[in-house]
């Protein structure tokens, strides 16, 4: 005789079972509905949506049974994938520095403990996850504008959407708004998008979510396209000016990338520390042939002589000597041009006249083809606000295998070969051979010349610009590289001139 089951759910009539099951599975498809309306999202008035109907010419595809586990393993617990590790097994010498490096953007009152156990140091956590109290500032009330472009962004959104979660508690809810345009994905970007816009609601975080199913057209022209879409995620921007008087202070800019919490902020601390009108981080991608990752964004990317940077290995990305040593010791470079992934941006020029925006070259007015980033930065320059710097301790990647190779494990080095150390900080950069390698650990300690402001030096009187003028889908730009003359107004000590104080609560 078979045992008795102690499972209740045996003890159920069948028709109960059945009404429990159809209920789930009603659910579950309203989750996934396909969307006949951009009426659903608060975005859904604004320029470049358009309404999906049933007939569209690129249906979003139904999810499969493993696509749905995984979005309702993110509705339970939005957990990052391949980020996660970041800081959770920091170096203490790293957490130190980094609580008190970035205590001045703190957007809301610390309280002098986590919790009443922790006041009385019986936390249930281990004794070294005891977190001391740091110095007090007054809330910082800096208020951010976050504006992202999603497109089949399923793989890195939970990575994307948990920092997101994280810097805003950081830098204050209050402080804070998310600003997504989605468009063209044939994936589960928009589910996830749904599940993102609950959760910001949930606590109190301002986000405006835009979707589209517009896609570049065989002939549309790429640079053109891209500004419109990029346009489309600063139309809160200006809506808010225009109806709430609200102004912002920082425009934080992010394509799909795998961002860590305080890569972010170490971008915003760099940012206000240096009153800068651009402040971006370094990307890479994998180079099959020589096997390791390289610099990736060097289309748009142009040191302050105007050169460009190069596809390469560390050791030979820039042509300026003094760019390449700061740039060796991972101290902020000043730049011409740049993007790489997240870029940092003084708000002033697209509040002020004349008006910055993201636009294509002007080619009727011989202006060369450049990237749409590349132009918001001359015309950055052109308006007085050229301080333009790069982070490059702030490393991105776009996928895992690139990303594991730029933060590999931390190592101690001394144990492994048997050395005992004489004198001096446990993995410090100056004296740990581990840190003074280029893919080093994320938990790499700061010096003193990280904190230094820049000395920013007019722009060059010429940029290389390689064009790309044709539509369609082309490899890569198809207009032969020019010096371009840039002109006199960016080249002049006044436009690397602080127009709009942005600094930190020093104390």
């Amino acid at each position: 005789m078979q045992p008795k089951s102690t499972n209740p759910l045996a003890r159920l009539p069948t028709w109960v079972s059945i009404a429990i099951g159809v209920f789930i599975g009603l659910l579950v498809a309203n989750l996934f509905r396909s969307e006949h309306s951009n009426s659903l999202w608060r975005g859904g008035g604004s320029p470049g949506a358009s309404n999906v109907r049933a007939n569209s010419r690129h249906p979003i595809s139904t999810p499969t049974l493993d696509q749905r586990r995984r979005v309702l393993e993110l509705l339970t617990n939005l957990s990052p994938h391949y980020t996660k590790e970041c800081t959770r097994h920091a170096q203490t010498l790293y957490k130190d520095q980094a609580r008190e490096r970035y205590s001045t953007l703190v957007g809301h009152q610390t309280p002098s403990h986590t919790s009443w156990m922790d006041a009385l140091r019986m936390n249930t956590g281990s004794e070294g996850d005891y977190v001391p109290p740091t110095r007090q500032f007054p809330a910082d009330d800096h208020k951010y504008f976050f504006a992202i472009n999603l497109y089949n962004s399923f793989d890195i959104i939970p990575d994307l959407f948990a920092t997101l979660f994280r810097v805003s508690a950081i830098l204050g809810y209050q402080n804070v708004y998310v600003s997504i345009y989605e468009n063209g994905s044939t994936d589960q970007t928009k589910a996830l998008l749904r599940i993102f816009d609950a959760l910001c609601r949930s606590v109190g975080l301002r986000v405006k979510i835009q979707t589209s199913m517009r896609t570049r057209g065989a002939f549309n022209h790429r640079i053109e396209y891209l500004a419109e879409v990029r346009n489309a995620a600063f139309v809160p921007l200006h809506e808010l000016r225009n109806t709430e008087n609200e102004y912002f202070d920082s425009i934080i800019f992010m394509n799909d990338i795998l961002p860590c919490v305080d890569d972010l902020l170490e971008l915003i601390w760099q940012s206000r520390r240096n009153n800068a009108g651009i402040t971006c981080a370094t990307d890479y991608m994998f180079h099959d042939e020589l096997g390791s990752p390289v610099f990736y964004d060097n289309w748009v990317a142009r040191d302050i002589n105007g050169t460009a940077l190069e596809n390469a290995p560390f050791e030979s990305i820039f042509h300026r000597p003094h760019s390449q040593d700061r740039f060796q010791r991972h101290l902020p470079v000043q730049m011409q041009s740049c993007w790489n992934g997240i870029a940092i941006m003084d708000p002033a020029p697209f509040y002020n006249p004349p008006h910055v925006k993201f636009r294509m070259a002007k080619i009727t007015e011989g202006e060369c083809s450049a990237s749409e980033c590349s132009l918001i930065a001359n015309d950055y320059w052109d308006v007085g606000y050229g301080r333009i710097l790069m982070v490059p301790r702030v490393k991105l990647a776009y996928d895992r295998r690139v990303y594991e190779i730029i933060h590999p494990a931390r190592k101690n080095l001394t144990s492994i070969r048997g050395y005992v150390r004489l004198g001096g900080l446990p993995d410090n950069p100056r004296t740990d051979p581990q840190d003074r390698a280029w893919f080093g650990p994320h938990d790499r300690l700061f010096t003193d010349e990280e904190s230094e402001a820049i000395d920013f030096l007019p722009g060059p009187e010429h940029v290389w610009c390689w064009g790309w003028d044709g539509a369609g889908d082309l490899d890569g730009p198809d207009v032969d590289p020019i010096w371009e003359r840039r002109p006199n107004r960016s080249t002049i000590q006044d436009s690397v001139k602080v127009r709009h104080r942005r600094d930190l609560n020093w104390v």
